[in-house]
């Protein structure tokens, strides 16, 4: 009896402390230029411990010019929980209408090139889908790029 209580003190232990760990994030470099993304949070946490959905706003990110020929490669740091990437990009600075282009990438991939991206303006939306062993979720960071010509 004194065995089992320990023992759901501790799943219940490490239940809590899961749930504090903070959500996965990415980064994304273009042509080995970082850029920052959205520094507001998520644009929607869903899953996992909270089940909160953020602001229904998208994020709003830093614009950052980036010198790069087409095709445009986009690299993305994130860590071995996240097992799906989706984006959807923009022409423009903002999320307006439909996407221009969306892509998908599973597992451990964490490149694309886009078909679409040349000179101009572009609004990334990065959507993480990630699980650890007593958590899932979504989340998601946005990304605004100027390219330019090298």
């Amino acid at each position: 009896m004194r065995g089992r209580r320990r023992l759901c003190a501790v799943v219940l232990l490490l239940l809590l402390a899961s749930c504090s760990l903070p959500r996965p994030t990415a980064g994304l470099s273009i042509a080995g230029t970082n850029v920052p993304g959205s520094r507001e949070g998520s644009y929607c946490q869903t899953g996992g411990c909270s089940g909160v959905c953020g602001d229904s706003l998208a994020p709003v990110a830093p614009l950052t010019p980036v010198r790069a020929a087409s095709p445009v490669r986009l690299d993305f740091s994130a860590g071995a929980e996240v097992d799906r990437i989706h984006g959807d990009i923009w022409e423009g600075e903002t999320q307006t209408g439909r996407p221009a282009e969306s892509f998908e990438l599973r597992g451990s991939d964490r490149s694309y090139t886009s078909q679409l991206m040349r000179d101009g303006r572009y609004y990334l939306l990065i959507s993480l889908g990630w699980s650890r062993v007593t958590d899932h979720g979504d989340t998601s960071v946005a990304f605004a790029v100027e390219l330019t010509p090298p």
